[in-house]
């Protein structure tokens, strides 16, 4: 996919800029500005950015009608999503997109381990170590399947939704949960892979099928009204359910209750126990709490109070189950279910029930979601995604084009990571909370203030570590998510920019609601109204004005591009309130730079102040933080910012007064001259920040000198200064940042400098790896190096997919325009993606994951798991639909 179309300037397509840095100051001719209108045209953006934040508040919406409320947001498509596996912080946990829901989730314990209930099963955490889990299928919008696989339990969790005209509100829907031993699968897995066709083996094989020991599960299953309504259980009928005969159709519901929009509903349970399978006991528990965010605490509290009344009984063999109680108004209702494995269970929820549904209409509707009927709805809903897979990805879903990779595990791993970029999204609603600064009494204050409530329909990068929405990594999702389905890409986009206040901001990480706010430590969940992220949507928005453009002129519409053209028009103010608050509030010290705000000027903890503003957090910058910093990668997003406004305005066919301003910023942005001016280094042939900076910069231990003179450490170890003190210049410290020039297209093809470029990023000594390109280069001072006593190197080595990723898509621009380096920038396109795809591939085989980011000495993934934001680019390489 294009980043933008690159306008070239005439005169100046073959030139390379003469100027070097080697001082503080810059001379006049340098940065001679080219255009008059240009800058006079960037003035009066300023100027009105200006305006519009001297009389808007930081805690109001921007105003206008919501995105979220245009047309082709609501009727038929609001209703085909409004039931999803909105929880991605879960391990399973559905909910309906709306303020106030009704939540479904499973639980599990296992009996036989250590601490069982230190490892109650419901939060998605890193910590719990399950040996893989995640989507093997997932649409988006009516199915998915996931497996859990636990140290002894292995968990197959599908879902499937049933639109109908007698369903209620979003449709009827059935989960499926299979629960088998794990030691037992795996024995018979490794005992038919190793044996041959003859009888001796296949008799070995089903001797290691059984488990000396049988093994029991405690699955928990649950409803929770976050209005408060009340849920009725009946656990007569959920003990029937499981003592009948296997699959036996329900006759009661186990829960039910009413709630808008779904009105009267009900859940049912169907058991498939069989052979060696037997329910051991059903518990259950129901309360009221407004509180549903800790209900991983209530279970555990409820089986602890059950202990003690078994204690208080005389028992000394205790069960560790729910102790039976049911709160009176109980908005929340948990079924325990204990078996000896094998166990499966259906579980099929039926909505907008009414005095004229009768017992023939419910029993049809609760079969077509449970049993039989859901298996033909799984069955139904896989035929349908391998073959919208297949169409949408072409090679990934056959013969990949990269001969090194097998063709069928690369477009199975590729199918993982879209559906799990598809399973991880969310559905929040509440508020953010931002950290105001002001003066009292000639002191400045810093206190604590509520935005508005709103929602957010959005994927996350990780539902073990961070299952909330990131602004910056929200951009590479929709890359996929886009090719996926395009109104579902719409729909995330349109609630991302209602997040936006009357000033043009958006908050980087939103953390709306208890569930949300629960995973995050206190002193990140304030957010600073000054701090900007990278303003990766436009990476897609110019293409969608692309799309539009081409419909126009072609005189050819289809539905998705009118949608594209009303979302484009409607999110224009928007988008043009968003690039002017990033030119009001992070303007650089000379015309044409940037800089990010949010770095710590008086950091001693830090070997080298982070900049976690710009997504690449430790990536190293100036040593010496100041106001005269130049970054090279801001500038860049901003080039691209200006030239996407540019081209979604002038295909939206707005008023020329409103769309020549961008044109004329995009030509100044994009002036090659002015790039080098600003950021080049002749010698070494690298684009660089610019600031104070200084390479004499340890981490030392403080010591305390005793009454007997020895020395001993005290504290935490700080920044000290070992040689020549900071100075203004370019930032030798190449790495990421350095290639965003070529990132987003900004050198002309025939221009030298794009072949040294190309040199820099090949050398193994530099960026180049076998698994892709290292985010700093070996040579760079801080390579690899801790950033304080207590965190670890993050964006100073390792491989990140999503920087590659965009590399990937730079190199195959370049190959595709003639010129002197064309041929080379398409072997390295070829090369570095089909790196990226073996090694993750390769990864995702030995681990089970996708990981947020990769060694780059031996390729293995680090650092949180399973990653399945941007890293499922990967799904986008595979098929080399860029």
């Amino acid at each position: 996919m294009p980043l933008r179309q690159r306008q070239k300037l005439a005169g100046r397509s073959d030139r390379k800029s003469a100027s070097t840095h080697r001082g503080s100051s810059i001379g006049q001719d340098a940065l001679a500005i080219k255009s008059i209108g240009a800058l006079i045209a960037l003035a009066g953006l300023l100027a009105v950015a200006h305006l519009v934040s001297d009389r808007a508040s930081v805690l109001d919406p921007f105003p206008g009608t919501p995105l979220k409320e245009l047309p082709q947001f609501k009727g038929q498509h609001a209703e085909q999503l409004l039931w999803g596996t909105y929880r991605p912080g879960y391990y399973f946990g559905m909910r309906i997109r709306r303020p106030q829901s009704l939540l479904f989730g499973l639980m599990w314990l296992d009996p036989q381990r250590h601490d069982p209930l230190g490892n109650i099963r419901h939060e998605a955490r890193q910590g719990d170590g399950l040996a893989k889990y995640g989507w093997i299928r997932h649409d988006g919008r009516t199915h998915g399947v996931q497996e859990l696989w636990d140290q002894q339990l292995n968990i197959t969790a599908a879902w499937a939704k049933q639109m109908c005209p007698s369903c209620g509100s979003g449709g009827d829907w059935g989960v499926s949960v299979v629960v088998a031993d794990r030691s037992s699968q795996t024995a018979r897995r490794k005992a038919m892979e190793q044996a041959d066709d003859d009888e001796q083996h296949e008799e070995q094989a089903a001797g290691e099928e059984q488990p000396a020991k049988q093994k029991a599960v405690s699955l928990f299953f649950y409803m929770a009204a976050e209005d408060g309504g009340h849920i009725q259980l009946d656990i007569a009928a959920a003990a029937a359910a499981l003592q009948s005969v296997a699959g036996q159709a329900p006759r009661r519901p186990v829960l039910s209750g009413s709630t808008q929009p779904l009105r009267r509903w009900q859940l049912h349970l169907r058991s498939f126990v069989s052979g060696r399978g037997k329910v051991l006991s059903v518990n259950y528990l129901a309360v009221a709490t407004p509180h549903l965010h800790n209900l991983t605490d209530l279970v555990r509290e409820g089986v602890l109070s059950s202990v003690r009344q078994q204690y208080a009984q005389g028992q000394r063999q205790y069960r560790l189950v729910l102790p039976d109680t049911v709160h009176p108004r109980s908005n929340v209702a948990i079924v325990q279910v204990t078996a000896l494995l094998p166990l499966s269970l259906d579980l099929s929820f039926v909505g907008g029930l009414t005095d004229g549904t009768t017992d023939g209409m419910l029993a049809a509707r609760v079969d077509a979601v449970s049993g039989s009927g859901l298996q033909q709805l799984l069955a139904t809903g896989k035929e349908a995604f391998e073959q919208r897979f297949a169409t949408t990805f072409g090679t990934a879903a056959g013969s990949t084009s990269i001969p090194a990779i097998s063709s069928g595990t690369a477009a199975t791993v590729a199918r993982a990571a879209l559906s799990n970029m598809l399973g991880g999204i969310g559905y929040f609603f509440g508020h953010s909370l931002v950290r105001m600064t002001q003066q009292q009494h000639g002191k400045v204050v810093q206190r604590s203030a509520k935005l508005w409530d709103t929602a957010l329909y959005s994927a996350v990068p990780s539902r073990s570590f961070f299952p909330r929405g990131f602004l910056w990594d929200e951009g590479f999702h929709q890359l996929l998510i886009r090719r996926w389905d395009a109104a579902i890409s719409r729909d995330i986009l349109g609630h991302w920019f209602d997040l936006m206040n009357s000033q043009g901001w958006i908050a980087r990480e939103q953390i709306l609601g208890e569930e949300a706010r629960a995973r995050v430590p206190t002193e990140y969940v304030q957010q600073a109204p000054d701090a900007a992220n990278p303003p990766t949507f436009f990476l897609l928005l110019s293409d969608m004005s692309q799309r539009v453009a081409a419909a126009a002129k072609a005189g050819q519409w289809d539905a998705a591009d009118l949608a594209d053209a009303e979302f484009l028009k409607a999110a224009w103010p928007r988008l043009r309130a968003w690039y002017m608050w990033f030119n009001s509030t992070q303007a650089g010290p000379v015309p044409g730079s940037y800089r990010w705000r949010g770095r710590e000027p008086s950091s001693r903890r830090e070997l080298n102040p982070k900049t976690l503003t710009s997504g690449l957090d430790d990536a190293p910058r100036a040593s010496h933080p100041s106001d005269d910093e130049r970054h090279l990668d801001l500038r860049c997003w901003m080039a691209l910012a200006t030239r996407a406004l540019a081209v979604i305005g002038s295909n939206l066919g707005l008023p020329s007064k409103q769309v020549q301003p961008f044109f004329d910023s995009a030509a100044w942005l994009e002036d090659f001259d002015q790039l080098n001016a600003l950021h080049w280094d002749e010698a070494s042939g690298e684009y660089r920040d610019w600031g104070s900076h200084t390479e004499d910069v340890a981490l030392q231990q403080p010591t305390a000198t005793l009454s007997d003179g020895r020395q001993v450490p005290v504290g935490e170890m700080q920044r000290v200064q070992t040689g020549q003190p900071p100075r203004l210049q370019l930032v030798p410290q190449f790495g990421y940042i350095g290639l965003f020039p070529l990132l987003m297209r900004l050198i002309p093809p025939s221009s030298p400098v794009l072949g040294r470029q190309l040199l820099l990023l090949r050398d193994t000594n530099r960026l180049w790896t076998d698994h892709g390109l290292r985010s700093l280069s070996q040579s760079a001072s801080l390579y690899q190096q801790r950033n304080t006593e207590h965190d670890p190197p993050y964006w100073r080595g390792a491989i990140w997919i999503n920087v590659n990723y965009v590399t990937v898509q730079a190199l195959q621009h370049y190959g595709s325009l003639a010129g002197p380096y064309q041929s080379r920038a398409a072997e390295l396109h070829q090369e570095l993606r089909r790196n990226l795809v073996q090694n993750i591939v390769k990864e995702y085989d030995r681990t089970g994951y996708l990981w947020e980011q990769y060694d780059d000495i031996t390729g293995q993934g680090k650092g949180s798991h399973p990653f399945t934001g941007w890293t499922a680019l990967l799904a986008l390489m595979t098929a080399n639909d860029l």
